[in-house]
């Protein structure tokens, strides 16, 4: 299934509501200044109004387990995965990190949430901050380390507890793995080093909340925090619901039925396809929400801005992919860093053309 943006620069534009809200979302960060990589501003167009609880405790798990020695095999036997949405078992990511070599071992719990269209990490880090902590910390008994970061958007430098909290700037996409290890431990990774083999383990906010759940044994499996909005309107709510849901029917009861309108669902909003029928809730599942369709022309001629090639997060030569594909020119697009692409959208939802620009690249990169 094709994921592409389900907004673009040109869009927020024309809606007056949501550009409204992306301005005010925006103040809040105040000037940065940035001579690097990420380069793309895409601040929230959504504002988030509290937290819905869909699951209860029909699910609760039955194993308590404080001790780092037994919390691994907890945390395998619930079958936690990767919050982010890539779906990875959390367990096997910790013990790459605990069998890594060296002494220096790194932990960075990410609540970057750089997607535009999300809400529920900050929610999380605002209303939980004391199980981000607690989860923290035996992360931190189990790879041996006091070196231990939660990276997040408005927030102090400062140390809690031990943990060394590391304020982001208001950059996409800054919580994309590399873009965030070099943001906050300033150390730059080849592109084919994986990081976890590194002793460096990139876990994200709601996975740390989740193993605290499990070691106090009020984790209710297969269960999840996403974010339920209408990105027309720039209404948002958090909400906690149950693998095999309907998505159709998790959108309603939080917003109705809203006639008129597309129903999307993926890893993000710049990650989204189309709801398909009966489609449920999975483990990949960060969002559901009401949205206009948006359009694409890949066969329009670029404008020649390069505004893909300036804020392209891995440096890739977005421009020239383009510009070759509309001559039909023949050309090796390995060149252009196209094989380093990360999906993420950034390229696309700036494009003055209205191409799919992504979706060029990827094509390009096989």
């Amino acid at each position: 299934m094709n994921n592409y943006p389900i907004i673009t620069k040109k869009k927020i534009k024309s809606n007056n509501e949501v550009k409204r809200i992306q301005k005010e979302n925006k103040k809040k960060y105040g000037r940065r200044m940035l001579f690097g990589y990420p380069k793309a501003s895409i601040p929230k167009i959504v504002i988030e109004n509290g937290c819905i609880d869909m699951v209860g405790n029909k699910s609760q798990s039955e194993i308590q387990a404080v001790e780092a020695n037994k919390l691994l095999e907890a945390i395998e036997k619930n079958e936690l995965t990767g919050m982010s949405g890539n779906g990875f078992a959390t367990y096997k990511k910790i013990k790459v990190a605990i069998a890594a070599p060296g002494e220096n071992k790194v932990i960075i719990v990410n609540g970057a949430e750089c997607d535009p269209g999300l809400t529920h990490d900050a929610w999380l880090i605002r209303n939980r901050l004391n199980d981000i902590i607690f989860g923290s910390k035996l992360l931190a008994q189990m790879l041996h380390t006091s070196k231990v970061f939660l990276a997040a958007k408005l927030l102090k430098n400062e140390v809690i507890e031990g943990i060394n909290v590391k304020n982001l700037p208001n950059r996409y996409p800054t919580g994309a793995e590399k873009v965030l290890i070099k943001e906050v431990l300033d150390m730059e990774m080849d592109k084919n080093e994986i990081p976890v083999k590194k002793g460096i383990l990139v876990i994200n906010v709601q996975t740390v909340i989740m193993i605290a759940e499990i070691a106090k044994g009020e984790f209710l499996k297969g269960s999840r925090y996403i974010t339920v909005a209408d990105y027309e309107t720039g209404e948002a709510k958090v909400a906690r619901v149950n693998y095999d849901m309907d998505v159709k029917e998790v959108l309603e009861k939080v917003f109705g039925d809203r006639k008129g309108k597309a129903i999307f669902t993926g890893g993000g909003i710049m990650a989204a396809h189309k709801a398909q029928e009966n489609e449920k809730v999975t483990p990949l599942t960060n969002f559901i929400g009401y949205s206009k369709e948006v359009t694409y022309n890949n066969e329009s001629k670029c404008k020649k801005c390069r505004g893909c090639t300036k804020n392209c997060p891995m440096g890739i030569q977005v421009h020239k992919v383009i510009g070759d594909q509309e001559k039909n020119i023949k050309t090796n697009m390995k060149s252009y860093g196209v094989e380093d692409c990360i999906n993420c959208g950034s390229c696309t939802f700036l494009c003055m053309a209205g191409k799919n620009t992504m979706e060029i690249v990827n094509m390009n990169s096989k």
